[in-house]
């Protein structure tokens, strides 16, 4: 009974880690006011209001994606990839966001085409992106009430067939509660242990950590990047095509 009562805690724990965040009447007033600013055109004031809400400790997707679209209207490409990668993290199968992210990184400089992926990481990364942490975590949730339900039936069901029916939906019930909790935990880590940055300026990218390294090839901003190592103020990156190289820690800024 109480690794249930544990395992029930955990999954509301998880269940819980986007909502904390509930917008108070102070945030939805700042909201009201960078959205009103954004309607005028005015987008430099509507970029500094979202970006107060962020100072109170306020986040969401939708947060993120408004700002994004005030730097991409404000001309600051850079800075709306960033906004939208981090709405990414947190809805990643919202079209609004990924159509606009598509749209921002084809006006980026030097674009880099990925390495090709095996078809079933591909589909991997398809079917995990299809719910946030938190709706896995929801779903997680009712495949386990269904699993116990399941149980109960196999238990104490009169007949042979209450019992099949019960003992093989457990099976599937188990599956799906397993598959749903992974893929909840798998998004919360993308979004607080990610190792991927936007570029804010373009650099030279060395074979070393020093300003003597050899120059290897250019990047401009607004290109993700991977963080493989740091050494003093150097990062070491990797690019979607697989280049890597050591650039300076300041011209990225860490999702």
């Amino acid at each position: 009974m109480k690794k249930l009562i544990i395992i029930i805690l955990t999954l509301n724990f998880i269940g819980s880690i986007t909502l904390f965040g509930k917008p108070d009447q102070r945030i939805k007033i700042l909201q009201d006011s960078a959205l009103n600013y954004y309607i005028q055109s005015d987008y430099e004031n509507s970029v500094r209001v979202y970006l107060e809400i962020l100072k109170y400790g306020y986040y969401s997707s939708e947060l993120y994606y408004n700002l994004g679209n005030a730097y991409y209207k404000s001309g600051d490409i850079a800075s709306a990839i960033y906004y939208y990668e981090k709405a990414k993290l947190y809805n990643p199968s919202d079209p609004d966001v990924n159509h606009n992210l598509k749209i921002s990184y084809s006006q980026i400089k030097n674009k880099v085409e990925p390495l090709p992926e095996i078809f079933f990481i591909t589909w991997y990364k398809q079917v995990l992106n299809l719910f946030s942490a938190n709706t896995w975590a929801i779903l997680s949730i009712v495949f386990f009430v269904l699993l116990l339900t399941a149980i109960i039936v196999y238990l104490f069901g009169k007949t042979i067939t209450q019992k099949k029916i019960g003992f093989y939906s457990g099976i599937v019930f188990i599956i799906l509660f397993s598959l749903s909790l992974t893929f909840s935990i798998k998004q919360t880590k993308n979004i607080t242990n990610n190792n991927f940055a936007i570029l804010f300026d373009p650099v030279m990218v060395k074979s070393s950590p020093q300003e003597e390294g050899t120059n290897m090839f250019e990047i401009n901003e607004g290109l993700k990047v991977e963080i493989l190592d740091s050494l003093n103020n150097w990062y070491n990156i990797k690019l979607a095509d697989g280049k890597q190289g050591w650039i300076i820690k300041e011209s990225v800024k860490k999702l």
